[in-house]
């Protein structure tokens, strides 16, 4: 079990599902969001053909790097979610129109949703993970979408795919192949094994 007493842990996000991962796996942590333009790295690594899971992994890092600068001495985690079809990544929706396409665009479709998260000490990564889940999509209608636009929490706009799993979005797929975890957009599993393992050095 990991020793919270001895965890000095600081979340590169205001992530309210991250957090309550963390919250719920009894992980003490602080919350510190990295103020970094992912945009940036987007563009860069698509311009040079980058994997939407390199993208990850990229953004993950940069997180942990930006906030491990000013707390040298805690143990950083950083992490980022990707959705994307057919190698194309594709952002958070931000509102309720582009919702409507965002899933639109999915609908019949599998597509990837890939987690990554990286942990910096001292301004440099130590550890580094990532991970694939694999969602297919019902066929849905432009009434069926709209439908569960109406019944999502707002906030699902700001999700990578659109959807919270862990509510009404579940309802969309017929099928789903991956981590739960990874899904809600931290593998807490090799973050746990990876917490254990540094505390017994």
């Amino acid at each position: 079990m990991i020793d919270n007493e001895k965890l000095n842990l600081i979340l590169a996000s205001n992530s309210k599902g991250r957090k309550a991962l963390l919250t719920g796996a009894n992980i003490n942590f602080l919350a510190i969001a990295a103020n970094i333009d992912e945009d940036i790295i987007k563009n860069r690594n698509h311009s040079l053909g980058f994997s939407p899971k390199q993208t990850a992994q990229d953004l993950a890092d940069e997180k942990a790097i930006f906030v491990s600068l000013q707390n040298q001495t805690a143990l950083v985690l950083g992490s980022d979610q990707v959705c994307h079809l057919d190698n194309e990544i594709l952002n958070k929706p931000g509102n309720k129109q582009r919702l409507f396409n965002h899933i639109k665009k999915l609908t019949g479709e599998t597509h990837i949703l890939t987690s990554a998260f990286s942990i910096a000490l001292n301004g440099k990564i130590i550890f580094r993970h990532s991970d694939d889940a694999l969602l297919t999509m019902y066929e849905l209608g432009d009434e069926d979408i709209n439908t569960y636009i109406a019944k999502a929490s707002d906030d699902v706009v700001n999700s990578a795919g659109g959807y919270h799993l862990e509510a009404v979005g579940v309802q969309l797929f017929k099928k789903i192949e991956g981590s739960y975890f990874t899904i809600l957009g931290l593998p807490l599993l090799p973050l746990i094994a990876f917490l254990n393992d540094y505390q017994t050095k």
